[in-house]
């Protein structure tokens, strides 16, 4: 009796963890609201001339303002980084000085 419990256990087990969870909210079609902060969407045309400008907690700040992003990186050299994009995300890579060399969504 333990050895058929446990077998099927075993044979259960491995199949529960490939099942997905059932989804909480259901679709919808209608547009999310404009204060709503799942919305955020980083604009890049808000980012021309930050390259060349050191970034600091100020501008850093300001360029997530301006930008409309909800989130922001700073990428210095050979630092790992992921390959995900996120909408509401502002990336700003600096050089080893710390100076902005490029600026992108994403």
């Amino acid at each position: 009796m333990r050895l058929t419990l446990l077998l099927a256990l075993g044979c259960a087990l491995p199949l529960a963890a490939c099942s997905q969870p059932p989804k909480t909210t259901a679709p919808t079609s209608e547009p999310m609201a404009a204060g709503d902060d799942s919305a955020a969407r980083c604009n890049a045309d808000a980012l021309n001339g930050l390259v060349g400008q050191t970034a600091s907690e100020a501008v850093v700040k300001k360029a997530v303002q301006d930008s409309g992003a909800r989130h922001a990186r700073v990428l210095k050299p050979g630092m790992a980084m992921t390959m995900d994009f996120r909408e509401d995300r502002l990336s700003l890579e600096v050089d080893a000085q710390n100076k902005i060399v490029r600026a992108n969504c994403g």
